[in-house]
């Protein structure tokens, strides 16, 4: 190849606009506490800087058994495909529910930033408790 054409794919691969790496919301929780505390608010301040490519998530996972609820958060990088929230049921009273949530996003950053359990907390059935 013509080193002056090599250098000159070389030149405009160079001026190309690469993909930004995202800045996401980063962090792990667990609580139990009794359901009269929900719905549950926090606050995240860690952050991480992603790899190319890679987009921001949010993971929740509630667990409701009689007067007591877990709470399993987990906000990062990852490497899955966006999606909208979802609320997925796994399992539904009378006496155990488990309700889980997730997010992935590319738009912005920090895009993972839900805080606040209702979007999931709304969704479970009474358990009879």
């Amino acid at each position: 190849m013509n080193p002056a054409l090599l250098l000159a794919l070389l030149g405009i691969a160079l001026m190309l606009p690469r993909v930004q790496a995202l800045t996401c919301q980063s962090g792990t929780g667990e609580a139990v506490m009794n359901v009269s505390g929900m719905p549950l608010h926090w606050t995240v301040t860690n952050q991480q800087v992603c790899e190319d490519g890679w987009g921001c998530q949010d993971t929740l996972l509630l667990t409701e058994n009689g007067p007591q609820v877990k709470l399993v958060l987990n906000k990062g990088c990852t490497p899955e495909a966006d999606h909208k929230a979802r609320v997925t049921q796994h399992r539904t009273g009378p006496s155990l529910s488990i309700v889980s949530y997730t997010h992935v996003c590319r738009n912005r950053d920090l895009c993972n930033n839900v805080s606040i359990t209702p979007p999931v907390w709304d969704s479970l059935p009474p358990t009879g408790a």
